[in-house]
This record gives structure tokens, C-alpha cells and sequence, in this order.
């Protein structure tokens, strides 16, 4: 199982437990050492999940103190956070897809070497197993641009907030796989040789990946 998956299930298992009242708002959860023995995994995945659940605005990491149930209606709250990134996903698909569109048929050069330059940087995280997020959110950013659209750039950083959050806490955030790697390598491929059809199913199947994960998640 990938440190993705576990952190995946131990995010959903404390985030069960929590609605469940095991532990209540203001209260601690167990040490990371205690949750690493209790899931049976490594104390940075403990670290991770944990910092899913804090994105979400579920728990209060508070450093030397540990991590405190922040949720006052955590059923209602989580059915909000979900509804929310769940439409994120959707504009940015719209968005990326939008893009593409464009692109294909007019790609500026500037906007070609950004996309080039962001999916290197991807390649480089992915190869070196390194933390992803940031370069994973610089890649779809390059691919709203190819547009050469300040409109759709706009809309785009309006919702940088909640895009980051959705990056962070998905499967890939940390660390990618190289069969994700690969769909981001298709939709590149779009702005870079006007391969449009291929490149617009490969953003359509990574969001609907985001959202699957999203529902399983916070449903």
C-alpha cells in the first residue's frame, strides 16, 4: 500500500472517529508515535493525514502541543468542504479544458516554456519521491495560461486557495506516481503539440479522480 493510501485511510479513519464523537471539539488526539503503533503505519504518514485533516479546518496542529478537534458540527462542516472542493474541481476542469482548447490552436511561446518548465519541475519531484504540491498546482496554473487568457488566469487565482487545498490533500500531493505523472505528461501534450482529444481526457480523468477522492473522503 503507497504512503498515499495509508495516509488516505488514516485521514478517513480519525476523520469517522471524530464524527463519531470519539473525540470531541477542543479535545487532543492521540500523540503521532500512539497513531502510528494504533494504524500500523510511519509517523510522517500520522504527520500527513493529519495535516489533511487540518485543511479541511477539522483539526488545530499546534506545534509541541499536539493536534485539537476544531469542529463544532463536524457532519455539517465536512458536507460543506466537500461541496466546496468538490465545485473547485469542477471549475478548474472547466478552466484546464477551456485552456487546452485555445492552446491547441494558438500557443504563445512564453506560455509553452512555462508548461515545459512546470512539467520538468514535476518529472523532478516524482523521480526524487519528493513532496509534489507545489509543483503539481505551478503545472495546471501554466496549463490555465497557454490560454494566453488573463480572464481565465484571474479565475483561475481566485480560487488559489481552495486549487492548493485539493492538491495538498489528495493521494498524489505528497508524493506522485508515475501513472499520474503520466496523465500530466498527455495533458501537457495538449499545449505542446495540439494532441487536444487525448489531452482533454486526461484532465477529465484526473478531476474525476480528485473528486472520487474527495467523496470518499468527506462522504
Amino acid at each position: 500500500m503507497s504512503d498515499g493510501t495509508q495516509r488516505s485511510r488514516v485521514a478517513d479513519q480519525l476523520l469517522q472517529d471524530i464524527r463519531a464523537r470519539r473525540y470531541g471539539p477542543g479535545e487532543r488526539l492521540p500523540s503521532e508515535r500512539r497513531l502510528s503503533e494504533t494504524f500500523g503505519v510511519s509517523r510522517p504518514v500520522v504527520r500527513e493525514a493529519l495535516g489533511m485533516l487540518s485543511s479541511l479546518g477539522l483539526v488545530d496542529i499546534q506545534v509541541g502541543r499536539g493536534a485539537f478537534v476544531t469542529a463544532k458540527d463536524v457532519t455539517v462542516q465536512s458536507q460543506d468542504a466537500q461541496r466546496s472542493l468538490i465545485e473547485v474541481t469542477a471549475v478548474r476542469e472547466v478552466l484546464e479544458c477551456g485552456a487546452l482548447g485555445v492552446s491547441t490552436r494558438r500557443p504563445g511561446e512564453a506560455e509553452i516554456a512555462e508548461v515545459r518548465a512546470a512539467l520538468a519541475e514535476l518529472e523532478r519531484c516524482v523521480a526524487q519521491g519528493a513532496e509534489a504540491s507545489s509543483a503539481d498546482h505551478r503545472f495546471h496554473r501554466a496549463i490555465v495560461a497557454s490560454s494566453q487568457s488573463p480572464t481565465a488566469v484571474r479565475l483561475w487565482e481566485d480560487f488559489t486557495s481552495e486549487i492548493a487545498t485539493v492538491i495538498k490533500i489528495s493521494p498524489s500531493g505528497n508524493a506522485m506516481d508515475e501513472a499520474t505523472l503520466e496523465r500530466h505528461r498527455v495533458l501537457a501534450d495538449g499545449v505542446l503539440t495540439g494532441a487536444f482529444e487525448p489531452a482533454r481526457q486526461a484532465c477529465h480523468d484526473l478531476h474525476e479522480d480528485y473528486r472520487r477522492f474527495l467523496h470518499d473522503l468527506l462522504s
